[in-house]
């Protein structure tokens, strides 16, 4: 022990020295987001990893996703917990001891014991201690002790004020300001030797370390030893003056103190400071109340208005080089013995001890490389042993902490040796609108002039084993460039969509397993010469579909790329030929990542440099992969929801324990909300859930970050909710169940069952006597109905005869016009008697012209009245058809007009036959005004007034 003492007498004053590299993820949750006070004094972590704060306005609780608050009977401020073996939460306030457990329907209940204490002790201050030792439970307040045991309280005073109340190691310590530091054995409070060296101290803390060694750390920062049971000053370690409410211990040898101006110091036994957390490494304010450090070695305070969790355990950390005023980091290069940062204004370098083991853990500091500010630094390349800087004014050389032009004007992106034999004599540069050409003799690089050549943005250059250089403009193309043979000139050749690219847009150019790769919207594409077009790439479809940024190899074979806002990796593994690489993806460096200017320096499995919107990030690959974490997935809390919600489940269950009880609901609760999450903090967005309701759905669902689930107008019947959790790396977790029934309605209720059977013999017999009177009903007027087709047919009977009779009319209608036609027949030859008669008159007048010409022409003209005899003869026998087929017109006319002659008779049969006055004409052989006057005369005869027809006149005989 003694020996010990004297080693850490020769520490310096390097306790407040530079901090490390790295600094780790720090979220800060502000009062508002849990309804807390500005003050949190105590934390501590059950054994499910629900993380518990003394708050102002009581206990909260965080499971990872949702924070809870639980404040005391009085609303008085919470000061202390203790949390046993079986998570019950007991708890100190200002004149309140209690305790919280897990209760009805899974919520937090708490049980006050303040009736347990004697009469004349139960008003008091505030409890700034709470600690569970054995089997009993002690409440320090500055003039007493509470010790619970078996229900029954005993009070302890002490001879000044009791300062401090805590445990290690299985030992109860506290500590009275008359007395000194005293432990708690065999039922009383037993001083220690040399305790009054505390006297004038206020203890905060006791610390094991070691067999039988312990720290003390006290409010102002001063450390003592306890061995045995002996208390020793430490001599030589620096005793800065710093308020120190609270400590908690990472390791035997390393703890973290919460300061009121600083924030949290991590330091060692010696109080070397290992990192400090402040505002600049993004605590919410510095001064901090409590500490806690939780199973995965994270750290939590208690700031001012709010609680701040710091990712300490995690392997992944941040590189500032500027905490004041951020910038982004574009490109990392470890080079001599230094860790070099090419940011947003110039390169930062840091001096490494070594570089074995996970850097961002070194003591160092970034500082401004001389003359690389006032603009953009690019790219950092080692080339010929000397390192080289693309800049938005040029390119530079960084020696000896200071950057040298090697070309200026035209700012630069892109380095690409052209030969793969060192030293490289030329060296390219793909500048913002052409490309140059760097030399290398012995006096260093020097600046060759600038290729001429097609003008573009050459901000991606790969050249392939042909000698050929492809360049990628992300919103064009793709370029293939060759370079002339003494290096002056340039021809272009571009590929677009149309050569078999995706797209035109966001096309990207590296080199893996020393073939060139184009990453595009849609995979991984190579060229193929022959065909002279762009094809998916076989050896690299695991990226199929994928939209690829940037690509990067490792020395083991694996590929880092960017994906949109992910960083992912492409494991390779040579035994797996079939399918050599497994993606995996960082989601919880998504709010982290650049957008378009990506960079990943894999320098080791242990140091892994990604370019981000605050300079870098660090990742602990070797670390992240080894962490086998234990994911345990909770229900946060399951209502049921209705006119009225109902809680079924707050998520709180007694140690080990899941639902005790299955809840029956009314039929009205058809609706549930479930809340589920991983205890699991810091980094939460790379655990995912999958869930089911079992009764309701047949698959999982597909994986998500929600942590949350409705379901809305389930049917009565049993349900068990299912969700379970994985993490990036496929760690999964078990299946939470959580079952509950909704009731069927009261017609669905078994004692409805009789009342059906009742009702369903009534329903028989008066469907029995409706269906016999239904049936009198039918047969009335089933008779009522042959009545009604008896009279139907009857009608239509004589409908049918008025149809045959139609018909006969129909048929005789047929023979009239028949008649008619035989009429028209008849007209006709008529008229051929009219003309034979014309004939005949002919005949005799040329007769008379020629006397005695002989018997010949006599013959003829017998022959010709004979033929005017059977025209007559014709005459009748057409008056006679006509009569039949008119209605007995003609005879009607000569009886009702006797002063009609035989011509005005046939004049009338001709009119009745709707002939023409020129037709009539002929059939007379006169003329159409002969015609004319004709028909005025007989209309004369039948007295037809002006504007009667004779046809109409006709119809009305």
């Amino acid at each position: 022990m003694r020996t010990l003492i004297v080693l850490l007498a020769f520490c310096s004053n390097a306790a407040y020295a530079q901090n490390t590299l790295g600094t780790p993820f720090v979220a800060n949750y502000h009062k508002a987001l849990f309804n807390g006070g500005s003050r949190t004094w105590d934390i501590k972590q059950d054994n499910k990893g629900i993380m518990y704060f003394a708050n102002d306005e009581g206990l909260v609780t965080f499971n990872g996703s949702f924070w809870k608050l639980f404040p005391l009977p009085n609303k008085t401020v919470l000061r202390s917990i203790y949390i046993d073996k079986n998570d019950r939460i007991y708890a100190g306030g200002q004149d309140e001891i209690g305790y919280f457990e897990a209760g009805d329907y899974h919520t937090l209940r708490y049980t006050s014991l303040k009736k347990l204490i004697p009469r004349q002790y139960q008003d008091f201050a505030d409890v700034w201690n709470t600690i569970v030792h054995e089997k009993a439970v002690f409440f320090r307040v500055s003039d007493r002790i509470f010790k619970l045991d078996n229900q029954r309280i005993a009070v302890y005073k002490p001879t000044g004020e009791w300062s401090f109340l805590g445990k290690a190691g299985g030992r109860l310590f506290a500590q009275d300001a008359g007395t000194g530091l005293l432990e708690y054995k065999n039922e009383r409070w037993a001083p220690l030797k040399n305790g009054r060296l505390l006297q004038k101290m206020s203890v905060t803390a006791v610390f094991p370390s070691g067999k039988d060694d312990y720290r003390i750390e006290t409010l102002n920062n001063v450390s003592f030893w306890l061995h045995n049971d002996s208390i020793f000053t430490i001599k030589g370690i620096p005793q800065k003056d710093v308020y120190t409410p609270s400590f908690s211990q990472l390791s035997d040898s390393v703890f973290v103190a919460a300061t009121a101006l600083e924030g949290c110091l991590v330091r060692d036994a010696r109080h070397q400071l290992i990192q400090r957390i402040s505002v600049a490494e993004g605590l919410q304010n510095n001064n901090a109340t409590s500490v806690f450090v939780d199973r995965d070695k994270n750290i939590w305070a208690g700031v001012d208005n709010a609680i701040s969790f710091i990712s300490y355990g995690s392997p992944i950390k941040f590189l500032r080089p500027d905490r004041v005023n951020d910038v982004i980091g574009f490109s990392t290069m470890i080079y001599d013995g230094r860790l070099y940062l090419s940011t947003s204004n110039g390169v930062y370098a840091a001096p490494l001890a070594d570089g074995a083991g996970d850097m961002s853990l070194q003591k160092s500091q970034f500082s401004l490389v001389k003359n690389s500010d006032r603009g953009e630094a690019w790219q950092l390349e080692e080339m010929n042993g000397q390192l080289l800087s693309t800049h938005n004014n040029g390119t530079y050389v960084i020696r000896d902490h200071e950057a040298f032009p090697v070309s200026k004007g035209m700012g630069s992106w892109k380095f690409l040796p052209m030969s793969s034999v060192y030293p490289i004599k030329n060296i390219l540069v793909g500048g913002y609108w052409g490309i140059d050409l760097l030399h290398f003799d012995e006096k260093g690089f020097q600046y060759a002039g600038r290729l001429k050549g097609t003008t573009d943005s050459y901000r991606f250059l790969t050249m392939d084993e042909n000698g050929d250089i492809w360049s990628s403009h992300p919103y064009r193309g793709i370029y293939r460039l060759r370079v002339s043979a003494d290096s002056l000139r340039y021809e272009t050749r571009f590929y677009s969509a149309a050569n078999g690219l995706p797209s035109a847009f966001n096309n990207y150019v590296f080199m893996i397993k020393n073939r060139v790769v184009f990453p595009t919207e849609s995979g991984i594409y190579e060229f193929n010469t022959a065909a002279d077009k762009f094809v998916p790439s076989d050896f690299l479809s695991v990226f199929s579909g994928m939209a690829v940024r940037y690509m990067k190899e490792d020395a083991e074979g694996n590929i880092w790329f960017c994906s949109g806002r992910k960083l992912g990796l492409a494991r390779f593994s040579a035994k797996d030929t079939a399918h050599p690489y497994s993606i995996t993806f960082f989601p919880e460096l998504e709010a982290h990542m650049l957008s378009k200017f990506d960079n990943i320096y894999p320098y080791n499995p242990e140091n892994i440099f990604i370019g981000s919107e605050k300079g870098a990030i660090h990742i602990n690959y070797k670390k992240y992969v080894s962490q086998k974490r234990a994911l345990t997935i909770f229900l946060n809390e399951a209502k049921a929801i209705g006119a009225r919600d109902s809680l079924l489940s707050g998520g709180f269950y007694q140690a080990g324990g899941q639902q005790r009880e299955m809840h029956s609901l009314p039929p009205n609760f058809n609706a549930f909300h479930f809340e589920y999450s991983v205890p699991a903090y810091g980094f939460t967005n790379d655990i995912e859930y999958s869930y089911r309701l079992k009764g309701y759905e047949r698959e999982w669902s597909a994986w998500s970050t929600k942590t949350a689930k409705d379901y809305t107008n389930l049917p009565d019947g049993r349900y068990t909710f299912m969700v379970k959790a994985r993490d990036n790396l496929h760690n999964e977790s078990n299946q939470l169940e959580y079952s509950f029934v909704i009731s069927p309605p009261w017609y669905k209720s078994p004692w409805a069952m009789p009342g059906y059977a009742v009702i369903g013999i009534l329903v028989f017999y008066l469907l029995r006597a409706w269906h016999k009177r239904k049936l009198r009903q039918q047969q009335q007027k089933f008779d009522e109905k042959k009545k009604q087709l008896e009279y139907i047919h009857q009608l239509e009977r004589e409908k049918s005869e008025k149809e045959i009779i139609q018909l006969q009319n129909e048929k005789l209608a047929g023979e009239v016009a028949l008649k008619n036609k035989e009429l028209a027949s008849a007209t006709m030859q008529l008229a051929g008697n009219t003309d034979t008669l014309s004939k005949l008159k002919d005949q005799v007048v040329k007769l008379n012209s020629h006397a005695g010409s002989g018997e010949t022409e006599m013959k003829k003209i017998i022959a010709l009245v004979k033929g005017a005899e059977e025209s007559n003869a014709n005459w009748d026998k057409f008056a006679e058809h006509f009569d039949e087929v008119n209605n007995d017109l003609l005879m009607k006319l000569k009886k009702a007009y006797p002063d009609l002659s035989r011509s005005d008779l046939k004049i009338c049969a001709y009119l009745r036959l709707n002939f023409s006055s020129k037709q009539i004409s002929q059939l007379h052989n006169i003329s159409v005004r002969g015609v004319e006057i004709h028909r005025y005369r007989i209309r004369k005869k039948l007295g037809l007034k002006t504007g009667q027809s004779i046809s109409s006149f006709f119809d009305g005989l």
